[in-house]
């Protein structure tokens, strides 16, 4: 059973960060729930501001900084304009950003194998993984995520929230990530666009990965799973999706996905 604790301590982390950090009228930020795509987006940004950093995760987290009691202080120091991820709740303290939305149930798969089949945890099947899901072991849930951002966070920001979403970003990614770009006043040539894309491909991803942590036995422990859609078919029971609905059904229908 994962520490129910972890889940509390990433929520608290995640809120007192937010109050922390001392908020410009110039921030953006890209949002998203986790294992939606932030991650793709954010070293495709941060190879158009510094095209180095691509090779080191770690450069790239600095460039854009993700938000956490611990890094709150660090965020306060940057110059404006600053570029700022999160995985948090509509935050009225947030004066523009990009929202990364992805079907909850691909979500939940992507999610699973990150707790559990990264971190050997060969006893936790998925109908359990789901179980605590539920329970709140890892921390706040999709729906409450994604309702927050499509309701109230589009009735106050209006045209300074941008909802995207990873499958339109997968399929047509130089048409998204220019939109993306402008929205965020980050200048990009065509070029620097189809460069910061290839740079950040999955097979580009996975190689550095190699390079870093060494050849994985099972591909599900990579960071960089590739970001299927649809594979929660092959995850979901009947009874799974039908709890699953009962939860995230008015979230799937706010993000566009069909039930």
């Amino acid at each position: 059973m994962p520490n129910f604790l972890t889940g509390i301590t990433n929520s608290l982390s995640l809120t007192v960060g937010h109050q922390l950090i001392r908020s410009r009228p110039d921030d953006r930020y890209v949002v998203s729930y986790p294992r939606s795509g932030n991650t793709w987006l954010r070293t495709m940004l941060a190879y158009i501001i510094e095209p180095e950093s691509v090779l080191n995760p770690e450069w790239r987290n600095s460039l854009i900084l993700g938000v956490s009691i611990r890094k709150a202080e660090v965020i306060n120091r940057l110059p404006s304009p600053r570029l700022i991820k999160s995985h948090t709740w509509y935050h009225g303290a947030i004066p523009k950003a990009i929202y990364l939305t992805r079907d909850g149930r691909d979500v939940l798969i992507s999610f699973y194998h990150y707790h559990v089949t990264r971190h050997g945890r060969t006893d936790i099947p998925f109908n359990k993984f789901f179980e605590y899901y539920c329970h709140g072991y890892y921390g706040h849930q999709w729906h409450k995520n994604i309702e927050t951002w499509l309701t109230r966070g589009k009735e106050t920001m209006g045209e300074n929230l941008r909802i995207v979403r990873f499958e339109d970003l997968k399929l047509e990614p130089s048409t998204t990530l220019q939109v993306i770009t402008r929205f965020l006043d980050l200048p990009a040539t065509d070029a620097q666009i189809q460069n910061a894309i290839q740079a950040s491909s999955l097979e580009q991803m996975r190689k550095i990965e190699k390079e870093r942590r060494g050849i994985l036995s099972d591909s599900n422990q990579s960071f960089y799973r590739g970001g299927k859609t649809g594979e929660w078919k092959d995850y979901f029971s009947p009874d799974i999706n039908t709890r699953f609905l009962e939860m995230s059904s008015r979230a799937l229908h706010l993000a566009g996905y069909d039930q």
